[in-house]
């Protein structure tokens, strides 16, 4: 039987077909003037709307370790409303008709700091490095250049473009063609679990705002340009989408990152420590059996659950029975499914969205040593803080399993503090 997808990525792809027909439907059917309004209102308010969830992400994930949304990238979107903003003003309000403007200053400035921006994350990704994802780019190169071409004999022979508008509309289609390129590195780096999911919302719903350019750059230079064109379309659809997008990771970032009290009663007795729901332990021991066997009464109590190991899951899931219970690996190997012990991003995001899910959750973090070894104990210690928190606000559990002989006396303190401690 066929499910709804319970994540946020899985709502926002079944939400983007239902976004694109919807917004097709509604500007085919209307008239020019009223297909004109629903584009100069709905563009600038749902720019507007992703600029404002976007710092508001921001805002409430800056100080922890899985920070969604660079400031930079906050700073596009508005720049992009600006321009939005502008050019509704200066056609529903002033009645003029436009062809190069103050909009478009704002746009290409807008487009600037988001190559910018994408080169320097996919460049810290090193997505690069992989032969595959270099094949796909000289094939997308390949295409591109056609493309561009295209587009620049077409606008060049416009007899109904002026030079200014010839040079803002190349530059448009050169900056278009730049960001998908660097959107199909991002796009692998996230596949690769080096990216969040705000990276993917961004990256999809940035290649359809490109495809809209690149349309209304050749409907433009060959005079069929109309209002409610598919360029329009493209351009309401991936407002609305980045506006879905960041929603959805600001309600949940704001849940997960809200502590909630803590229900010290009715617990019952026979729960004890290792299933109390809103808790956090960490179990000193050098081998982690005790751990799992917490990890394997709670999967028998009905609780849903995630490993995160820093050994490889072909050798756990036969030792503790494991077969269904889905396992992350630490590792540096970089094979599918697994996370680097120094993506700290990467690991608390996969472990939140986990959370998110449902309350019956059970999480144990066997690689807290791994943590330090490739990255320092003070970052290690705000994942556990930030995880303490998204536990208590999901009503889940978290199990930590350290070997104490690799803690100091005070780092052992301070991991104490975020959590009870249970001796192996």
């Amino acid at each position: 039987m066929w499910h709804l997808p319970r994540t946020n990525l899985g709502i926002f792809l079944l939400a983007l077909p239902v976004v694109m027909v919807a917004t097709y439907l509604i500007l085919s059917l209307a008239t020019e003037e009223q297909a004109s309004l629903v584009g100069n209102v709905a563009n600038p308010a749902f720019a507007t709307a992703a600029a404002t969830l976007g710092f508001a992400l921001y805002w409430i994930t800056r100080k922890t370790p899985s920070k969604e949304i660079d400031l930079g990238l906050v700073m596009v979107f508005v720049l992009l409303a600006l321009g939005e903003i502008a050019y509704s003003v200066f056609v529903e309000i002033l009645g003029k008709e436009l062809d190069v403007s103050i909009a478009d200053l704002f746009w290409l400035s807008g487009y600037i700091l988001l190559v910018a921006l994408l080169n320097r994350v996919v460049r810290s990704t090193q997505a690069f490095r992989s032969k595959n994802v270099v094949k796909v780019e000289i094939v997308f190169w390949l295409l591109a250049s056609s493309l561009i071409g295209y587009v620049l004999l077409t606008s060049v022979q416009s007899q109904d473009l002026g030079i200014l508008e010839k040079l803002t509309w190349n530059l448009y289609t050169l900056l278009d063609v730049i960001i998908l390129s660097l959107l199909i590195l991002l796009l692998w780096a996230f596949r690769k679990g080096l990216l969040e999911d705000c990276w993917r919302f961004v990256a999809i719903s940035m290649c359809f705002m490109t495809v809209g350019d690149l349309l209304f750059t050749v409907y433009d230079a060959a005079g069929s340009y109309y209002v409610g064109s598919p360029p329009d379309v493209f351009y309401i659809g991936s407002y609305v989408l980045l506006t879905l997008g960041f929603g959805m990771l600001f309600v949940a970032r704001l849940r997960g990152t809200s502590i909630a009290e803590e229900d010290k009663g009715g617990r019952r007795e026979d729960e004890m420590r290792d299933l109390a729901p809103r808790t956090t332990y960490v179990v000193w021991e050098n081998d982690s059996r005790k751990a799992y066997e917490f990890m394997v009464r709670g999967l028998t109590a009905g609780l849903e659950g995630l490993v995160v190991a820093s050994k490889p899951p072909n050798s756990i899931r036969p030792t503790y029975g494991l077969k269904k219970t889905e396992i992350i690996w630490l590792s540096t190997s970089g094979v599918n499914g697994a996370i680097h012990p120094a993506n700290l991003g990467i690991l608390t995001d996969t472990i939140t969205r986990f959370l998110e899910k449902g309350s019956s959750s059970i999480v144990l973090l066997d690689g807290f040593d791994a943590l330090v070894t490739y990255g320092d104990f003070k970052k290690a210690l705000q994942t556990l803080d930030h995880l303490k928190d998204v536990v208590m606000a999901t009503d889940s559990r978290l199990i930590v399993t350290i070997d104490r002989r690799t803690m100091s006396e005070k780092e052992a303190s301070l991991i104490e503090k975020k959590a009870v401690p249970i001796q192996g």
